[in-house]
């Protein structure tokens, strides 16, 4: 069930946890894709083992966190947990993405939201990136709407965000002027800043010629021709003036297909970090981490990286994790970059599948 983002709840989210570091349209984007559910006593939310990882933002009710874990030595342990509302802030509590082996069940008649996971890693990594660069990047704080919800860009490290930013040029285009032809040689990177477009596509054995897309704002395009060094596969046409904001193939190549961080698997990285051969950083929120982290992990958050680097040894190896491992990887490229040996952990905290420590683990 789909809900309305309603004022009041937007408030009070945005006096829990990380949702405090977000903005009302933000969190208002993430409501508007939510879903809305309620649960009898004894109804299973979560099933343990199941792969459902979204944040749930409990209303109403009561529920019962089960997280089941193993030691090192094979054996299995278990721990009970209760959420309510008004345990949280304000009216309403939050479990965040209950981790790999957790169930959750429902003690009284409850009602919940539960709210896109990824999205909100998504919005969590750029907010705390942005946080310490917008501020004096005027140009690009204006256009922050439009960049920030390019697909071929958001997942960038900040870094080569901004790098790529400071090299696209603007595009003064005219309705019915073709931008890319199917056939020709990829040479630029597009992204829509203003005006819409029509993709179309020819069928190269019926000669059929048919429409596959409408693109507008924060849509880029160009990108697979210069990803395989291939030709174009559509024609993109505008069907109003616009203004683009255009990324050469060579800028392409040196900062969007850059080497991606190492990543490392739960089991190899508990191995070497008991072996006293790298050291756990958790780079989330703080509440996220006193709600659960891995045993012995240094607090770190991604806003806070580059300040923390001038304490962090750099013969050491670190490995670095947070929720999913999207904003581990930000965090990760922002330490390599810095000369200090990292590795995200796959899959984050969500696939941990040993114990945790903190008030909710």
């Amino acid at each position: 069930m789909k809900i309305i983002p309603e004022p009041g709840l937007i408030k009070q989210l945005q006096g829990i946890g990380p949702f405090v570091h977000l903005g009302v349209e933000e969190i208002a984007g993430l409501l508007e894709a939510a879903h809305a559910g309620t649960a009898e006593p004894g109804e299973v939310l979560i099933a343990q083992g199941g792969k459902d990882r979204d944040y749930l933002v409990l209303l109403e009710g009561e529920l019962e966190v089960s997280r089941t874990w193993v030691e090192p030595g094979g054996q299995e342990e278990v721990r009970l947990g209760y959420i309510k509302p008004g345990e949280g802030v304000g009216e309403i509590s939050l479990l965040g993405s209950p981790p790999r082996g957790a169930s959750v069940r429902a003690v009284q008649p409850s009602r919940f939201v539960w709210l896109d996971s990824d999205r909100m890693d998504e919005l969590l990594a750029w907010s705390q990136q942005f946080a310490h660069n917008l501020k004096s990047d005027a140009e690009l704080r204006s256009r922050m709407n439009a960049v920030r919800q390019a697909k071929g860009l958001r997942a960038l490290p900040f870094p080569i965000f901004q790098a790529v930013f400071g090299r696209m040029h603007p595009l003064e285009v005219r309705s019915g002027e073709a931008v890319v032809y199917q056939g020709e040689k990829g040479d630029r990177y597009y992204l829509i800043d203003e005006g819409q477009a029509e993709v179309w596509r020819t069928d190269p054995i019926t000669n059929a010629t048919v429409r596959v897309a409408v693109l507008g704002p924060s849509d880029v395009f160009g990108e697979e021709a210069l990803l395989l060094g291939g030709f174009r596969n559509a024609t993109v046409i505008m069907t109003t003036p616009g203004k683009l904001l255009a990324l050469d193939k060579q800028d392409f190549d040196d900062l969007v297909k850059v080497d991606p961080v190492a990543e490392i698997g739960a089991e190899e990285a508990r191995q070497m970090v008991d072996a006293g051969a790298a050291q756990w950083l958790d780079c989330r929120y703080e509440i996220e981490y006193q709600d659960s982290h891995i045993p012995g992990a240094r607090w770190t958050p991604l806003d806070k990286i580059r300040e923390e680097c001038s304490v962090l040894n750099r013969n050491h190896t670190y490995v670095v994790y947070c929720r999913s491992g999207r904003r581990s990887a930000c965090a990760a490229y922002l330490l390599r970059e810095r000369g200090i040996h990292v590795l995200s952990l796959q899959g984050g905290i969500s696939d941990w599948p040993y114990a945790l420590e903190g008030a909710a683990a």
